[in-house]
């Protein structure tokens, strides 16, 4: 692992993969081009077996990939998937094994495949695809909080944390990535801290200055729903991932995110005014 940070390193670009997985040889190989695969090989498979069994995924440079990958997609008549972070996906139309990624601001372009076309699917979904060095989401520690415990976190980061309230019977799953995205998650009475299942109410904090203007300008680019929020706030929907909605406020340098498997409750739950900083 620590060759793959020393490479990402060295190019100057990040280099995406998977997380660790127990096991597994991380074969590494680089194009003249410059695209980068790291490929799973599990215990006994020795590097540069031509079987294609194992799971790999590629980074390419590509400039503006967010724009490429929605018109890639428009142009084969496939639906583009939402990720967290306003990212989207979609499956190759004639290749079912490959997902292709793309992140907003982003000049690089992620590949994922797999020999089975639902366990690519699964793990672009799950938010386990990170840049090398960075924890993954679906992995990285998460840990049950009061919320006295997260309005100290609070003051620890140094910004609001946001989230929905207190909600009764509720657990509330708290995970903060490397980059600085803090993550409240709603686990009703019965699911344990760590469930893999997008099933719940989540609202994200991600540090992002001049929020507010950047929000707008992704909806003006995108054609996303906008709707004004008491206080000067901003919402975006954006048609392809109705099951969240994006929120900035002015002289806040933070982007929200609420996220609930049900658009309507999302959407509601954001105009109730219920969205707001910790204490």
């Amino acid at each position: 692992m620590s060759e793959l940070t020393r490479l990402s390193g060295s190019l100057g670009h990040p280099v995406f993969w998977a997380g660790p997985e127990r096991g597994s040889t991380y074969e590494l190989s680089r194009t003249k081009d410059g695209r980068v695969f790291i490929r799973y090989l599990p215990s006994g498979v020795k590097s540069g077996d031509a079987r294609p069994k194992f799971l790999a995924i590629g980074t390419y440079p590509q400039a503006k990939a967010f724009a490429t990958l929605k018109a890639t997609a428009k142009k084969q008549g496939v639906p583009t998937i939402g990720l967290r972070g306003g990212g989207l996906a979609f499956v190759d139309k004639t290749h079912p094994t490959s997902v292709y990624v793309a992140y907003p601001g982003s000049d690089y372009q992620i590949e994922v495949y797999d020999p089975s076309p639902a366990r690519a699917r699964k793990l672009v979904v799950s938010g386990k695809l990170v840049p090398v060095g960075v924890p993954t989401p679906g992995r990285a520690p998460a840990r049950a909080l009061s919320p006295a415990q997260l309005k100290a976190l609070a003051g620890q980061v140094g910004h609001p944390i946001y989230w929905a309230g207190t909600e009764p019977n509720a657990t509330y799953e708290v995970t903060k990535t490397s980059d600085g995205r803090i993550y409240v998650r709603y686990l009703p009475t019965g699911v344990k801290v760590g469930d893999a299942k997008p099933n719940y109410l989540t609202v994200g904090t991600y540090p992002q200055t001049g929020a507010l203007a950047k929000l707008k300008a992704a909806a003006a680019k995108s054609h996303a729903e906008t709707i004004e929020l008491t206080g000067g706030g901003f919402a975006s929907i954006d048609k392809s991932k109705p099951t969240s909605v994006y929120v900035a406020y002015p002289k806040v340098n933070l982007q929200i995110e609420a996220y609930d498997p049900k658009p309507a409750r999302v959407r509601a739950l954001v105009t109730s005014g219920r969205l707001a900083p910790v204490g």
